[in-house]
């Protein structure tokens, strides 16, 4: 066990599929976290860690969270096993940006999703971000993902549109500030704001080539791409072609 300051960082931390999440982590830690500090778990397989381990955590620390990283071959976990309780629960390719700055508010002692009880079901998590998404206490600054303009593109191998999805995320991003615009194919425009990339169930190969499309025509914009599940060797590929934020599918808000 590994641990850096007040938190305890237990499972291998040097498999590929972690190294990242915990280079991350790792960086944005503040210089003293002792008052705001919080458990995290990367399991590799089912039954790495018992439920007496996360027990013991969270009898030396009551209200500080649990963060627990399932890696790939822990999927389906929570059909065919038996999960971990009283945990926030990530699999690899869920951990995206935005959690990332939930942490960050948590460490800094702001409202976050974090601060809430370790019980929540999903739907009072996106219940949470809902109401939290205008908050003006949990603004970023200097975030280079943050912008006043969002071109919204769903069907997003054939750049096409799809009315449902385009009003769903439209929605999400206008609660945050954004003025969303929706893509109409074969018409030029000028975007240095922010796309947001809904994929279908093409194959990566398919997205990935849409994507890189996407760049060379938007070169100042920043992509988030909505994707299903992406893999690491995925993730860096989407990385390669100029995607600056991955949000893996199904996601709760």
């Amino acid at each position: 066990m590994l641990k850096t300051g007040s938190i305890p960082i237990l499972g291998s931390i040097h498999r590929s599929e972690f190294t990242s999440i915990y280079r991350g982590i790792m960086e944005m830690i503040p210089d003293s976290v002792s008052e705001y500090s919080c458990s995290i778990l990367f399991q590799s397989y089912p039954g790495e860690f018992s439920q007496a381990v996360v027990n013991r955590l969270i009898a030396l620390e009551p209200l500080a969270p649990i963060l627990l990283f399932l890696g790939s071959a822990s999927e389906g976990e929570l059909r065919t096993g038996r999960p971990l309780q009283g945990c926030f629960r990530f699999y690899v390719h869920q951990w995206n940006e935005e959690y990332q700055h939930q942490l960050f508010l948590y460490w800094n002692g702001k409202p976050s999703l974090f601060t809430l009880p370790r019980t929540l079901e999903n739907d009072e998590i996106a219940i949470f971000h809902t109401v939290s998404a205008s908050c003006p206490a949990n603004n970023r600054k200097n975030n280079p993902l943050s912008s006043r303009n969002a071109l919204i593109i769903s069907r997003f191998e054939t750049l096409g549109n799809d009315s449902a999805m385009n009003q769903f995320l439209a929605d999400f991003y206008r609660q945050q500030g954004f003025e969303t615009s929706f893509w109409v194919q074969n018409t030029a425009i000028s975007l240095d704001g922010k796309i947001i990339a809904d994929t279908d169930d093409s194959p990566f190969s398919k997205i990935l080539e849409s994507l890189q499309r996407l760049r060379r025509k938007f070169a100042d914009s920043t992509i988030t791409v909505y994707i299903n599940s992406p893999r690491i060797n995925e993730k860096i590929d989407l990385r390669n072609a100029g995607v600056n934020e991955i949000i893996s599918k199904p996601v709760f808000w």
